[in-house]
């Protein structure tokens, strides 16, 4: 056999090797940080959709998880909301309360787009290592996390 086929027969087995290693690593159980693959989740939009993140792929994406019990949180809501529309970022309200009228009312009064109001469940809640509190988490066109507030 010719030296050359082997060689690229070796690469090509090689290279399909290292593709079914890389698919196969998952990212679940990774911490949240910087530089780490946002953890996958599926989340329900307020008319009951459900989203996985990984379908928001090739675009900026900030997720915030907000209380409506919490002012500071709510502020903030109000200020990524307007920040994602500028810079063209896909924007995520996640709202860790389980009262979903009440958070659409609080985003209208907060003139916030109720397309934005999504509902954060145990899974996420997990994955988003959210024990107490709120969170920002904003993730780039590759799935990492970029900035965690």
């Amino acid at each position: 056999m010719n030296l050359k086929l082997k060689t690229a027969g070796i690469g090509m087995v090689l290279m399909a090797g290292a593709l079914l290693f890389t698919s196969a690593v998952s990212t679940k159980n990774v911490p949240l940080e910087v530089g780490n693959q946002a953890p996958e989740i599926s989340i329900t939009h307020r008319n009951g959709e459900t989203l996985m993140l990984s379908d928001l792929q090739g675009g900026d994406v900030i997720v915030n998880f907000w209380s409506v019990k919490d002012a500071e949180s709510r502020i903030a809501n109000v200020r990524l909301a307007r920040e994602a529309e500028r810079s063209g970022a896909k924007y995520i309200g996640m709202c860790i309360d389980s009262d979903r009228q009440l958070a659409e009312e609080v985003m209208k009064a907060d003139r916030v787009s109720i397309d934005y109001l999504y509902f954060a469940d145990r899974q996420v809640t997990d994955e988003y290592q959210l024990a107490n509190g709120t969170r920002t988490v904003k993730i780039d066109p590759y799935g990492t996390v970029a900035a965690i507030d």
